[in-house]
């Protein structure tokens, strides 16, 4: 028997390649059969996912279905929907091989990136194999190692484009030792490690973990819920860590006041490593094996793990109109991401606070990291929020040294756009709705067919019994300062210091609470000269408009000394103590080896008082809009 030299790594060792070739015949000739139900045979396309050589990052699939004509199409997506950027998965792909219903070869030709011809020739039939290499651990891509294996449908399975609607089933081979396998996706014909999904889009929207897990049901509104540890869990207490999922369960089932879904899980991989990616009945989250015992880690994990849920809803069902059916080989452009991923940010850390698991403390704490990370960044002058959600493709996922002077995040500045239009609609309808009410009314009108814009902008204004045009120009269209002033007085917030926030205000008669965008409520301080870059050796991050590009100090510049006077890290602070603002230094600064000197004038370090505390004596007014806001204080 002989194959397409074109569809075979040639390049490859003989004896390695002589060993594939076998497996691939061995395999071709044990599993040439369909399964038992005719009706399914005849729609589905039929998987098998070798895991015996994960020790090494590789994994085999192999994809059998009748066909008919003279020729086949075979694609592979480009992107997994919830990260929006092409990450060209082909190229993880090796060693394709295709054969007729009598195992005779097929001619393969590939026509783009992501796509192959196959003639089949007037076949009945067509059995593909193929090598995957899985060495990227993420949520969006695959990994496959000695203990575990976390895959992902987009960058795994080959599909036939117009059959995208038909029935993929999968059928996993684990290597021995391993104890079992995790998905959403239905068990088939009841038989263990076989899967089906229903189109190639649920096949998708599925991860599969296998390996060494561990497993902890919970039950919440009536439905079964699993919390699925992959990988090291020896220092996870995985039924805490259940309970604590199932209030954050509860907490979104009252908001969104339906449940559209019988089962869920959250497949946790313990892996040293961070990131979350939301489907419609699972979410894959990664972490590290010291989070549950850290604190402030395990209250990230547990702020992710409700980001992720609470797109169960936002996002998964209810999506912009452009994303309603997704377009795996091309880019896909939408301006509401900021509502997509902003508002999830938003509520993912809210819904906590009303599930009791952090405090109205904490909560203004991580709420006011979001607005610091915007207004001291430059690019929130550059690119709206509007751009910055129709441009992720080329420029969130993709940041350089100057990203943070020419962008802005759609998550961060969708939080914080969304704490704003939360406010304004609680303020205008006097406390008796909110952007709570806009959200279930936009799953409600358009979770079948998606949102434009100006549906979401309508409804608001809707609900706020005011025309909120002016409101979404200025925050979401345009890169004018947002104007805190009004949110704050609703709530009785004020700005303060990281250090001042630790500790409940004070009541003092000589002073006024500071709200504005643009002030410091800060008396006595020492004003701090500020060079207008990051990091010393080298310099990480030159600010935009500062006292550094003036002099032309560039990134990777290593500063050696001012005036002078040798400097390091530790010792920055008090040498530009030395000096006043508006005074002109001398660095002395290597340039890819070679010494220079630049002038620098030093100025005041902008405003850094941007965290969130309650006033000292709040009215009863404001006490009653913050426990609406986040439910009441825990005793």
């Amino acid at each position: 028997m002989s194959f397409s030299l074109r569809a075979f790594d040639m390049a490859a060792p003989f004896t390695r390649r002589f060993a594939y070739l076998l497996t691939v015949l061995i395999g071709l000739l044990v599993v040439f059969e369909f399964p038992a139900d005719a009706n399914e045979t005849e729609r589905a396309l039929n998987y098998v996912v070798d895991l015996s050589d994960a020790k090494n990052h590789y994994v085999t699939v192999t994809m059998s279905t009748p066909v008919s004509g003279e020729r086949t199409t075979l694609m592979m997506a480009v992107w997994t929907p919830g990260s929006y950027l092409v990450r060209e998965y082909a190229r993880h792909l090796d060693s394709l091989v295709v054969v007729d219903e009598n195992n005779q070869p097929l001619d393969v030709e590939k026509t783009r990136k992501n796509r192959w011809q196959v003639n089949t020739n007037g076949a009945s039939g067509l059995r593909l194999s193929y090598r995957l290499y899985c060495n990227e651990m993420s949520v969006r891509t695959n990994w496959a190692g000695a203990e575990f294996a976390v895959l992902n449908g987009a960058p795994t399975f080959l599909t036939i484009p117009d059959r995208r609607d038909q029935p993929h089933i999968v059928e996993l081979k684990l290597p021995r030792g391993w104890q079992r396998s995790a998905t959403s996706l239905a068990q088939f014909e009841k038989r263990s490690q076989v899967y089906r999904a229903a189109r190639f889009d649920e096949l998708v929207d599925s991860p599969i973990v296998a390996g060494k897990l561990t497993v902890f049901p919970f039950d919440a509104g009536g439905v079964t819920h699993q919390l699925v540890n992959i990988g090291d869990g020896d220092y996870w207490d995985g039924t805490s860590a259940a309970v604590d999922l199932k209030r954050i369960v509860e907490a979104h089932q009252a908001f969104w006041g339906v449940t559209p879904y019988n089962r869920y899980l959250f497949l946790n991989a313990i892996c040293e490593t961070r990131g979350g990616l939301e489907h419609d009945f699972s979410t894959l989250i990664m972490t590290s094996r010291w989070s549950f015992r850290d604190k402030k880690k395990y209250r990230d994990w547990l702020s992710l793990a409700s980001h992720e849920f609470f797109h169960t809803w936002n996002v998964r069902r209810l999506r912009p109109k452009a994303l309603h059916e997704y377009d795996y080989e091309n880019e896909v452009y939408t301006s509401s991401l900021w509502i997509a991923e902003g508002v999830t940010s938003y509520y993912q850390d809210v819904l906590l606070s009303r599930a009791g698991l952090i405090d109205q403390k904490e909560y203004l704490r991580r709420l006011s990291e979001s607005i610091r990370s915007v207004q001291q960044n430059a690019g929130r002058m550059k690119q709206s929020l509007s751009s910055s959600s129709f441009d992720t493709w080329i420029k969130f996922y993709r940041p350089d040294e100057n990203a943070l002077n020419t962008r802005i995040s759609y998550y961060r500045k969708g939080c914080v756009a969304a704490f704003l239009l939360d406010a304004k609609i609680r303020k205008l309808s006097g406390g008796h709705e909110s952007l709570d009410d806009v959200m279930r009314r936009l799953y409600r009108d358009h979770v079948q067919a998606g949102y434009a814009p100006d549906d979401f902008r309508r409804i608001c204004s809707e609900v706020a019994t005011t025309n909120l045009s002016d409101w979404f120009g200025a925050v979401v269209d345009s890169t004018d300062e947002l104007n805190y002033a009004e949110t704050l007085a609703l709530y009785g917030l004020e700005f303060c210091s990281e250090t001042d926030a630790r500790q409940p205000a004070k009541p003092n008669s000589d002073s006024t609470p500071d709200t504005s965008a643009d002030g410091d409520n800060a008396e006595n301080k020492t004003p701090k000269r500020w060079l207008g870059f990051d990091g010393l050796s080298p310099v990480s991050r030159v600010h935009a408009n500062s006292p550094a590009t003036e002099a032309g100090i560039h990134t990777d510049d290593e500063v050696l000394a001012i005036d002078g006077f040798r400097v390091t890290k530790e010792t920055l602070e008090e040498r530009l103590q030395q000096f006043d603002i508006g005074d002109s230094v001398q660095l002395l600064i290597s340039r890819r080896g070679k010494i220079i000197t630049k002038e620098l004038k030093l100025a005041e370090q902008p405003k850094q008082d941007w965290s969130l505390r309650v006033m000292a004596t709040p009215s009863d007014q404001q006490q009653t809009h913050l426990k609406n806001w986040l439910g009441p204080v825990a005793n």
